[in-house]
């Protein structure tokens, strides 16, 4: 078996964090905004609410709109 390098081995992991880090910034979810019917984002991706269900919040960056989904 081949062994990496650390070098090898944490610019791998540096790619996987900054792929991380792209998907935690909002970002639009493809659900339409009940009030101007624009696109909403997930504000907040890499948080899921502790609810019964599980929600997300979300916000519509045209009109302000905020509340939740279920997750």
């Amino acid at each position: 078996m081949m062994l990496k390098t650390l070098s090898d081995h944490n610019a791998g992991r540096w790619e996987d964090y900054a792929e991380t880090e792209n998907l935690s910034k909002p970002h639009p979810n493809g659900i339409k905004c009940p009030e101007c019917k624009r696109e909403l984002w997930d504000s907040d991706p890499m948080v899921t609410l502790t609810s019964d269900p599980p929600q997300k919040n979300i916000h519509c960056p045209a009109c302000g709109y905020r509340g939740y989904r279920l997750a």
